[in-house]
């Protein structure tokens, strides 16, 4: 039954249907939502501290749980991550709160979530399986985590502002995160085979 599916299943759904023959995967799907997050908060923690947007691991971390989990588990790890910054707990870079989405880095962490549909509509349908398709994922979600936080950081301190602050000094790192991210997806995806 895997195999018929295997076309639109993400990787993290292949990898439990290949070790489980059971369909309910609740406390799995609940288990890897709340990683997932986990793992959210470390790549927040791991940073180079610039003002206003601070670099750190996170776009790394989105990209590949947006290809690896799929479009409804990675929009629930997002989902979360976004939801206990909001409620106050300081999983962000610089803490949290619901005044923290508003601010300067507000914009890129709901791009997270943009980027984390997408991207795991992608990996449904096999995006994620070679080289080419993974690299251009990688792509479209950074363009996307971008996008939403130029945007926000552009109507806080302007549109020029927003290049030199949260554009300019984060493309070379986040295009190595780009090329690891699109090189390791489709090998992890063989693992499963």
């Amino acid at each position: 039954m895997a195999d018929s599916k295997s076309g639109s299943m993400s990787w993290i759904e292949l990898v439990v249907a290949k070790s489980s023959k059971n369909r309910v995967f609740n406390f799995t799907n609940i288990s890897l939502v709340a990683l997932g997050s986990i793992l959210l908060i470390i790549s927040a923690k791991i940073k180079v501290d610039l003002y206003p947007v601070p670099m750190t691991l996170q776009p790394l971390a989105v990209l590949m749980i947006g290809m690896l989990y799929g479009r409804s588990l990675a929009t629930s790890t997002i989902g979360l991550y976004i939801f206990q910054g909001a409620i106050g707990f300081p999983v962000f870079a610089y803490g949290g709160g619901l005044l923290y989405l508003f601010g300067p880095t507000g914009g890129f962490i709901l791009g997270f979530l943009v980027a984390g549909l997408v991207l795991g509509r992608l990996a449904d349908r096999g995006w994620g399986r070679n080289i080419l398709t993974s690299l251009i994922c990688m792509l479209i979600g950074l363009v996307i985590i971008y996008s939403f936080g130029i945007l926000q950081l552009s109507v806080i301190k302007g549109f020029e502002y927003a290049l030199i602050k949260g554009f300019y000094p984060f493309l070379i790192g986040d295009l190595y995160k780009l090329l690891i991210a699109g090189l390791l997806v489709p090998f992890i995806w063989r693992l499963v085979k």
